[in-house]
């Protein structure tokens, strides 16, 4: 069978090269001019930029590391962060470590307070009690130890080369087309058997039920000979922006001049991309109806955070694509 696979995102690539290496047919197309995704990274003077914000791999799926690791060496990497708060800077997930640098023991309602209130209210653009669980939920409130990096997963890294060099090598020997202007994939489709989608589940079906809600993100970067002190500062504060981060720590590098980006929320059109689904309240209720629609498209399958309405982390995205592409009878 031969492929069309739209979006050349950690998805996109996945699938492609899932499908490829089982002999069929594949063409991957793009509207951006490279490869990548939002996890497209590129090297500007002696540093390695993450042009959409920080990427930080992190898995407990064996299967999905070891997959990646065919294309990649890994450079050990813990993801820490640091937030500015109403306390000062502190360690977060809240630690035993963040109550030394305090002085004091918070109590759950306080470390929400603190911590993740504006901050979420910021990067969401809804209020607090508005967002479900999955959202409020995902970083732990508390930890009862030391552990001061933000994910404890067995296998924690970064790609030696960086995301874009491990993406082209999984598009080793796969046609790719670059620059193709929105919804031109569908004069292309034509000629193969089925489509893989990784855009926007509403744009596919032209927004006949209306658009979804998403939230998008504007950067601010700036070259620095100073460093910051640390990789990563939240901004848990009324200040515009979420996070202020400096990209020379996610290889370890060590330039003589580096980048530091400020990152600021915003809701999403059509001047912007597209970040994060809002999978919540009124955005759940249209999904579900575009979702019925997908369940009766015969030749096309729906991957990634975007066509499938979901808040996928990188590994996420990889293993879905495994278990769909495995579900269809496409790759064994």
């Amino acid at each position: 069978m031969n492929f069309i696979v739209i979006g050349a995102g950690v998805s996109g690539v996945t699938a492609a090269h899932l499908l490829t290496n089982t002999g069929h047919q594949v063409e991957i197309v793009d509207c951006r001019g490279h490869i990548g995704g939002n996890c497209y990274d590129e090297k500007q003077g002696q540093v390695t930029v993450h042009k959409y914000g920080p990427h930080l791999f992190h898995t407990n799926d064996k299967s999905v590391w070891n997959f990646l690791s065919r294309f990649t060496d890994w450079i050990p990497y813990s993801h820490k962060v640091v937030a500015d708060t109403a306390r000062g800077r502190i360690s977060i997930p809240y630690s035993l470590l963040t109550e030394e640098q305090i002085g004091a023991r918070l109590s759950d309602a306080e470390i929400r307070e603190l911590i993740f209130v504006q901050y979420s209210e910021k990067q969401w653009g809804v209020s607090w009690e508005q967002l479900p669980d999955a959202i409020r939920n995902r970083i732990p409130a508390r930890r009862d130890n030391s552990d001061d990096r933000y994910f404890t997963d067995h296998f924690q890294g970064q790609p030696k080369d960086g995301y874009t060099a491990l993406f082209q090598r999984m598009l080793e020997g796969i046609p790719v087309r670059l620059g193709v202007p929105r919804n031109e994939w569908r004069k292309l489709a034509c000629d193969y058997d089925h489509v893989i989608y990784t855009g926007k589940i509403d744009e596919y079906f032209d927004c006949v039920y209306g658009k979804l809600p998403y939230r998008s993100l504007r950067f601010e970067h700036e070259k620095s000979c100073q460093r910051l002190p640390h990789a990563v500062i939240n901004q848990c504060n009324d200040l515009p922006f979420t996070r202020i981060y400096d990209h020379a720590y996610f290889l370890g590098e060590e330039p003589d001049e580096t980048v530091i980006t400020r990152e600021f929320p915003q809701a999403h059109d059509d001047s912007n991309e597209p970040f994060y689904p809002m999978p919540f309240g009124a955005g759940m209720e249209l999904y579900q109806k575009y979702k019925e629609l997908a369940r009766q498209e015969k030749n096309t399958l729906f991957l990634g955070r975007l066509a499938t309405y979901s808040y996928l982390d990188m590994w996420m995205a990889v293993a879905q694509a495994m278990v769909k592409l495995k579900q269809q009878k496409w790759i064994s």
